[in-house]
């Protein structure tokens, strides 16, 4: 069991920061210790977590009985606690340490532990979970363990204000309670001072695994080979929330193992599709699953259509496997020769096995340089026809008029693509392409927490009362805006100017390649979802989060070139990016509240609020603004998609600056030897 519940810690708890953990070598214990895993990790640049497993001891639960406590020894519990402090101060002594944690996960088969350690060293915290709850977290869409530590952090935070938390169930107990407030600390109405007292309910977690249980849903699908496979639903952190519910799942194992492969459940059983793994670089792994994962969504609607068509087929699971080992995926764009003839796939059952393989010839990619949706349609068509094969048990003699029936059943309209295959002459998009930076959206954590207190010092009336005038109000949100720039030019100052400047550009080029990414398929989204949610509400919410980036991190890098050390300062850090965005939006929100009270947009009213933050009614942004630029917005989403096929008709342009026009010698030689490619 020790060895199993590590796996799941290593495996599936610490996944999110796999793309930017560091091992680190543990300082070896020196004295008998209780039973346990660790690991060290570093994530975030200068962040370190030190993550120990204490597992159960089986004679001890035998002996006790479930409904008891883990207690361990004196002598156990006195080198546990040395060597985590240890641990701690090894951390704290490296050169770019910022700030650490202990995770301490309760292992076994779910009783607690009872534990009394000391205390920390200075910026280091620690936390305690079960390790099923930390399972649970992991099960949640956009980096919650992330969010968990920031959690921690910020009680942590309201506990050296002074403030009693009272929680009687535990840590991720009280995370459930702040994530069911929208990461909000502590309520409008309470008082963050020496005295105050925050009461957790007990039964905060509940509601969060009923949530994430049935987003996630997890279980085992049985393969035609018979053997049973563990599943996720696919699609959690999807755009579109009817896709959260569609019987499309994911199975982790494969995908460790480099294999892409996802069922839909039904009633009659698992249907598989499986993308089978070939050579190639990262461009080549990236295209496999943007064609597995984009086809997958269709695959559901096939195999529902399918099994109306075949109401007798008989229970169990099938499989199709999707074979690119021939297809050549070209280095460059190559224009489509107009006598090209491009075969169509194979399709192989095996009866048997209750699987087919479907093999596309060498040139299947041409399909996809083109606006029709041939592609798409003969992909479809192929697994159409391997599944009804498999359900009528025939390996041969299909009827076509079944088949394109099918596909017209699945595809819809001209306009459905999954890949979209356009060139382009444009050094910027090529660059782009290349970098493929991390998407930065508001942390909305960050967000909620900067706001308590930031009404203090900047009026004298008192919390839990209201300004009333128009110059008072005034006045406050300029004092507000002042105090949020002094807080940015005291975090500036501590980072390196170049670790800032390349953090918010990478930030910006991804936010242009991600509007860019959405306009251009833009005709897809709409084939795709419109009919089952409303694309305009989520493609535009899409673009104000993008557009609240897109401004804040303009104004950090502004600021950061006057503000910031060219030297000595240390690097800018996911975390503190988080907090720079969130404290610039606040920034900027003031300021527009402040224009729309002076320009009589807004009534001048501003509720105080005991816990430090303020409310203004923004009644006229809602009214007024939002459906203006809603609209606004919608003809430009339309305009996108019927623009769709000049994607395809571009044509390299006939005059051209040359690079050596603009840019010296030295300056062309860097850029090659950065980017791959000269600037021109």
């Amino acid at each position: 069991m020790a060895d199993v519940q590590a796996r799941q810690v290593d495996r599936e708890a610490l996944f999110e920061l796999k793309g930017e953990r560091v091992y680190l070598d543990l300082p070896a214990p020196d004295r008998a210790m209780p039973s346990l895993h660790s690991w060290l990790l570093k994530y975030d640049v200068n962040k370190y977590l030190h993550v120990v497993l204490l597992h159960d001891n089986m004679g001890w639960l035998d002996d006790e009985g479930l409904s008891s406590f883990m207690m361990y020894p004196e002598n156990l519990r006195a080198n546990l606690e040395e060597y985590l402090n240890r641990t701690a101060d090894h951390c704290r002594l490296l050169p770019d340490f910022v700030e650490g944690m202990t995770l301490l996960v309760i292992g076994g088969l779910g009783r607690g532990l009872f534990l009394d350690l000391g205390g920390w060293p200075h910026q280091w915290r620690s936390s305690v979970i079960r390790i099923s709850d930390l399972l649970m977290l992991a099960n949640e869409p956009d980096r919650p363990i992330t969010r968990y530590l920031k959690c921690i952090k910020q009680k942590e935070w309201v506990e050296d204000k002074g403030v009693s938390v009272i929680n009687a169930n535990g840590d991720y107990n009280f995370y459930c309670s702040w994530r069911n407030m929208n990461y909000q600390l502590v309520p409008y109405d309470f008082r963050v001072a020496e005295g105050s007292v925050l009461l957790v309910s007990t039964d905060m977690v509940l509601p969060v695994r009923t949530e994430v249980r049935r987003l996630a849903d997890r279980h085992v699908l049985e393969m035609p080979d018979g053997t049973y496979w563990p599943v996720v639903r696919f699609g959690r952190d999807v755009y579109f929330k009817s896709m959260e519910d569609r019987p499309i799942y994911a199975s982790l194992g494969h995908l460790r193992m480099g294999t892409l492969a996802g069922a839909v459940e039904t009633a009659r059983g698992p249907s598989w599709l499986v993308a089978e793994p070939r050579e190639g670089g990262e461009e080549v792994r990236r295209l496999l699953y943007d064609v597995w994962s984009g086809f997958i969504g269709l695959y559901d609607r096939l195999v529902s259509e399918v099994e109306n068509l075949c109401p007798d087929a008989p229970a169990g699971p099938v499989e199709i496997r999707l074979d690119f080992s021939e297809v050549t995926v070209p280095d460059e764009y190559a224009k489509p020769q107009l006598v090209e003839v491009i075969g169509e796939p194979g399709v192989r059952v095996d009866l048997q096995q209750r699987t087919a393989r479907v093999r596309f010839p060498s040139s299947f990619l041409t399909h996809f340089q083109q606006p029709e949706n041939t592609g798409e349609r003969l992909v479809v068509r192929s697994i159409a026809k391997g599944l009804v094969s498999l359900h009528r048990r025939v390996q041969a003699g299909i009827d076509e008029a079944i088949l394109d029936d099918l596909t017209d059943r699945v595809i819809g309209g001209a306009g459905t693509r999954i890949l979209h295959l356009f060139h382009t002459y444009y050094p910027i998009e090529q660059l782009l392409l290349q970098q493929r930076h991390e998407l930065v959206f508001l942390a909305r954590e960050d967000l909620s927490f900067l706001r308590l207190g930031l009404s203090e010092g900047c009026t004298t009336a008192q919390p839990g009362t209201s300004i009333v005038s128009k110059a008072e109000c005034n006045d406050f949100l300029h004092k507000v805006v002042d105090k949020l720039w002094n807080q940015l030019r005291i975090l500036l100052r501590q980072f390196d100017r170049a670790s800032v400047a390349r953090k918010v550009i990478e930030a910006h080029e991804a936010i242009l390649q991600d509007r860019d990414q959405w306009r251009r398929t833009a005709q897809a989204v709409l084939a795709l979802y419109a009919p089952d949610g409303d694309v305009f509400a989520v493609a535009h919410e899409r673009e104000l989060d993008r557009s609240k980036v897109s401004v804040c991190v303009r104004t950090i890098l502004e600021m950061a070139v006057c503000e910031c050390p060219q030297v000595g300062g240390r690097q800018l850090s996911r975390w503190d990016l988080d907090e720079l965005l969130a404290k610039a939006v606040l920034l900027i929100e003031a300021a527009m509240d402040s224009d729309a009270i002076k320009g009589d947009l807004t009534e001048p009213t501003i509720d105080l609020h005991l816990n430090g933050d303020y409310t203004i009614n923004r009644e006229f942004h809602t009214s007024v603004i939002k459906p203006f630029h809603t609209d606004y917005f919608r003809e430009e989403f339309q305009a996108a998609a019927r623009d769709y096929r000049r994607l395809y008709q571009r044509e390299r342009p006939i005059v051209r600056t040359r690079a050596d026009e603009v840019f010296s010698a030295d300056f062309i030689e860097a850029f090659q030897a950065e980017f791959g490619l000269t600037p021109d």
